[in-house]
């Protein structure tokens, strides 16, 4: 009798392990999965709804691990899939967010207004600036080649293409440099020439469609300055003030600013994004 009482006990233990042993897997996939977030969504300035769900899915594998601790598995269970189902919420947030840029036809428009302005600068022997704002990154084209890249930083909702004053998006399209600043607040500065036609175009559109907001117009004070990439713009393109220096030199009134979403998917968030944006 003692002996079947060792065995049913050891027997309870081992079930127990092997109970604890799965959820602690569990936990550990979960947490994972939120450090590959948190790594994929660090030029984010959109994320706070990704944000929020990350933290939620973290009060509860707390919660699991103290339910753990007093062997409460049935409870630790319903903890960690809790936590689960944020994650799962934080990467379709992610989903609706890039939503623009998995969009094939949004991909071929800026692949062609990049390659225009590169083959114009080949053309005609002159310097050129392609700013993609995915990547956070600003390249220098001189004579069709380019020949400095430099990391960037954008408005608080950088990623959506700007559509009236006040929304803190960084606008997309072809501009041109239209004035040089040697001293702002934000260190040097290059003014662009946004809104410029297709923009005033799309402006009257979304206010008859009644998407804008109040009296706004559709803004301006667009420029490239310095001031560090790491601090938020209200829709300008940020740079440390080293890079500024040396983009201030290159440009020249006239010369030609293109600002796209993304050129490339491989290497970037895209890539994920295909894989569980399909699940």
């Amino acid at each position: 009798m003692v002996a079947l009482g060792r065995s049913v006990l050891d027997d309870s233990r081992s079930r127990k392990a092997d109970r604890a042993g799965g959820l602690r897997e569990g936990a550990a996939l979960v947490k994972e999965r939120m450090s590959q977030i948190v790594e994929m969504t660090r030029f984010f300035n959109e994320d706070d709804a990704v944000r929020k769900a990350l933290s939620r899915a973290e009060i509860n594998l707390g919660g699991m691990d103290l339910l753990m601790a007093g062997e409460k598995f049935e409870e630790a269970a319903i903890r960690l899939s809790d936590a689960a189902a944020f994650v799962s919420g934080a990467e379709l947030e992610i989903v609706r967010l890039l939503e623009r840029y998995r969009d094939p036809d949004w991909r071929k428009k800026w692949k062609r207004w990049a390659d225009e302005t590169i083959a114009d600068s080949r053309a005609a022997g002159t310097t050129a600036i392609v700013v993609s704002k995915l990547e956070r990154v600003l390249t220098i084209y001189r004579r069709g080649k380019a020949v400095g890249s430099y990391a960037i930083g954008l408005g608080k909702y950088g990623l959506s293409d700007k559509l009236y004053q006040g929304d803190e998006a960084t606008p997309e399209g072809k501009y041109r440099i239209i004035r040089k600043y040697p001293e702002t607040p934000f260190y040097k500065a290059l003014l662009i020439n946004y809104p410029n036609a297709d923009d005033l175009k799309v402006f009257a559109e979304a206010r008859k469609k009644g998407m804008i907001p109040g009296k706004n117009d559709a803004g301006g004070a667009i420029e490239i300055h310095g001031g560090g990439k790491n601090k938020l713009t209200q829709g300008c393109i940020g740079l440390e003030n080293s890079d500024m220096d040396d983009i201030y030199k290159i440009a020249e009134v006239g010369t030609a600013v293109t600002i796209v979403g993304t050129l490339s998917v491989e290497g970037t968030i895209l890539a994920e994004i295909e894989k569980f944006g399909k699940q």
